[in-house]
């Protein structure tokens, strides 16, 4: 089974558009997981708690785990605890971590200040100052533009999001790297957009020390790799299954 993980401002659906038709998949809710699951707020808390859901459950072929940027960094802490539960991985727009505690206490600077945007801000304001970030704007359309576009996030989740600037910040991760370079992995496929400069020079630093891992960085592609590359991304995880 894939178990796919949305990114910050996201929301499960998100995933649908790039998930194997003939493969079971779930699409696990970060916000509702941070409300009902006071364990599971940290990082190291997150990854615990999920891998216990997940080894929790009956077998159905391959576990493979999927995540894209936020959901692709708890993806790497759920690697780290628990390796020998997964048969391999897909992480999309992924940072492994920042290397020294001064940019970790930049980078904390800076998510109290989306933490307070996310609480004072009104809910349409905040979702078009999130998007409007150039790391996330997009040098192509999407794939599949005649789908529908998925749901706006619902304002019902602002604290849970607004919570997790802080606990999920990048600024309370380690470089995760030396860690997983020192373990014994399942097969990885990294995924990144060739626009997307800052993820795919991360993404090729990850990949020079994982040895499992393997790096595609998409030509014409972003960040949001979910909306730009869905039928990549579901090419990928079918090769990851057999």
């Amino acid at each position: 089974m894939i178990h796919a993980l949305h990114g910050n401002f996201g929301q499960p659906s998100d995933w649908l558009p790039a998930l194997p038709r003939h493969l079971p998949a779930r699409t696990w809710p970060l916000w509702e997981i941070r409300r009902r699951h006071p364990s599971a707020r940290s990082l190291e808390g997150f990854a615990r708690w999920f891998n216990q859901q997940v080894a929790a459950l009956p077998a159905d072929g391959p576990r493979l785990l999927a995540g894209y940027s936020l959901g692709g960094r708890l993806a790497l802490h759920i690697l780290q605890q628990q390796p020998s539960l997964w048969d391999g991985a897909l992480l999309l727009s992924v940072h492994p971590g920042l290397s020294t505690d001064l940019l970790r206490a930049a980078r904390l600077a800076h998510d109290v200040t989306w933490q307070q945007r996310c609480l004072a801000l009104p809910w349409p304001h905040l979702l078009a100052a999130w998007n409007a970030q150039p790391v996330l704007q997009s040098p192509s359309p999407p794939q599949g533009s005649t789908q529908p576009a998925p749901d706006v996030l619902p304002e019902a989740w602002r604290p849970e999001i607004a919570s997790a600037f802080l606990d999920w910040s990048l600024g309370a991760q380690a470089d995760l790297t030396p860690a997983l370079a020192s373990l014994s992995l399942p097969p990885i496929s990294l995924l990144c957009g060739a626009a997307d400069a800052k993820f795919t020079a991360l993404a090729r630093h990850l990949s020079h020390h994982l040895p499992s891992a393997s790096l595609t960085a998409l030509p014409a592609c972003g960040h949001r790799l979910l909306a730009e590359a869905p039928r990549h991304i579901q090419g990928l995880l079918a090769e990851l299954h057999r």
